[in-house]
């Protein structure tokens, strides 16, 4: 019973979306969800794409599913305040676990915008977005640097095998 109540997720809030192209931004801090929308703005620019801003909320397992330890309110307010140049729709989901929640939210074409600060070693969101790439969702990993995520590991990886 507990298994199966493990991955289930209490949709609070759900964005309708008929885009051709459905772009998912995570709600992780707010300075990071900042950096995705901004590249979720550039990346749909001129396409018929809409913008899911999706705020996984964890409720411990001593809670109901239902009474989240925050205040459903607050999560609302949370995701009003980001702005963006394309239509942005807020949704909300509660989970026991955030991988679980957020990918119970993608569809089959659904892209997923991440951002992740500089690091030596690998960030959260680089370890969700390897998560979702294995389970074969379109992710895009965005640098809060400029450079891409992917790139900026290899030239770590150069630079430490040349010292």
């Amino acid at each position: 019973m507990r298994e199966q109540e493990r991955f289930r997720s209490e949709v609070i809030e759900q964005a309708q979306h008929t885009a051709e192209l459905d772009l998912v931004v995570p709600f992780t801090t707010p300075e990071l969800t900042r950096v995705a929308l901004d590249a979720a703005n550039r990346m749909g620019d001129g396409l018929n794409a809409t913008v899911r801003l999706v705020k996984v909320q964890v409720v411990p397992y001593p809670l109901d599913l239902t009474q989240p330890p925050v205040h459903i309110d607050f999560l609302r307010s949370q995701l009003s305040r980001f702005e963006s140049e394309l239509l942005v729709a807020g949704e909300v989901r509660l989970a026991r676990d955030f991988e679980a929640g957020l990918a119970s939210t993608l569809g089959p074409d659904s892209v997923v915008l991440l951002a992740s600060g500089k690091r030596l070693w690998r960030t959260r969101n680089e370890r969700l977005a390897a998560s979702l790439r294995r389970a074969g969702h379109k992710v895009v990993l965005v640098s809060t640097e400029g450079a891409p995520v992917e790139d900026r590991q290899t030239e770590i990886k150069t630079e430490v095998r040349n010292a």
